[in-house]
């Protein structure tokens, strides 16, 4: 097997019949010293694989179970993804991408790839100093606009510091690192927008994206690093249907969240 790397990316080619991990371990820990949002192993090129090949993908997740950091496989094909699929918790914790773009896409969901300025998928290391944080949980629902305008009319006039936090909320059944187009497109454009609107207000503020298995645990995660003196957090509207989907992130919220919790709901239809 021959293993190249180019930016963000380890290209693996030709046979992959023995474990390679010793070798895909330098290149990975060589490109995340340069690319800390992330690494593409690009498999398109492999030609054949069997049993002992695919273990290297278990020591991938053994690696992603001690790191932070994010590894993403991709273009994986069908003869390699048969035997990849035979190797031991393949299916519930290695990342996979269907393509390279997908897995670039993923990794950089709030970065220009090609700029020097970018907003940050993690929290920031340094914070600026407040007397009140506000963490804003928007989750692409109606109500997100209720919550922000609450959070601002808060925050108005106030030495408040604004997080604002999109958790990419990913079924169990998949791992946590997992690629989920379709709500980090919607996660893009709001947190984007959310920016350029707290710019505009002159507001100290962050935002960033929060990869967990619910909303309560995505808070709990985040206070864990960044405690805050308020959470606002949007609820489904109020029409009966999600009235038990509602009772639910209250509940669990409160179970989970020390810090003083606003709930926020749109007006009735």
């Amino acid at each position: 097997m021959i293993v190249e790397s180019y930016e963000d990316v380890i290209a693996l080619s030709g046979a992959l019949h023995s474990n390679q991990w010793d070798t895909l371990h330098t290149a990975i820990s060589l490109l995340l010293k340069r690319h800390p949002e992330g690494v593409v192993i690009d498999c398109s090129g492999l030609t054949d694989c069997n049993m002992m090949g695919a273990d290297t993908f278990h020591n991938v997740i053994n690696f992603l179970k001690n790191h932070d950091a994010r590894v993403i496989v991709a273009a994986v094909p069908a003869p390699v993804m048969h035997w990849i699929k035979q190797v031991p918790d393949v299916r519930s914790q290695l990342p996979i991408a269907p393509s390279v773009e997908a897995a670039r896409n993923s990794l950089y969901l709030l970065n220009d790839r090609d700029a020097d300025d970018y907003l940050p998928t993690k929290k920031k290391k340094n914070r600026v100093e407040a007397t009140n944080q506000f963490l804003i949980v928007l989750n692409g629902t109606e109500c997100d606009k209720w919550v922000l305008s609450t959070a601002r009319e808060m925050g108005d006039g106030m030495n408040a510091m604004i997080s604002v936090m999109f958790p990419i909320i990913v079924p169990r059944d998949m791992p946590l690192q997992s690629p989920m187009p379709e709500i980090e497109i919607i996660a893009q454009k709001l947190l984007n927008d959310t920016n350029q609107a707290l710019e505009k207000a002159h507001f100290q503020h962050e935002v960033y994206v929060e990869r967990a298995r619910d909303i309560p645990s995505a808070i709990q995660d985040v206070l864990k690093t960044y405690p805050a003196t308020h959470v606002i957090v949007g609820l489904p509207q109020c029409d009966g249907e999600h009235d038990q989907v509602a009772a639910k992130l209250i509940k669990l919220t409160l179970e989970k969240v020390s810090s003083a919790v606003i709930f926020v709901r749109g007006p009735k239809a």
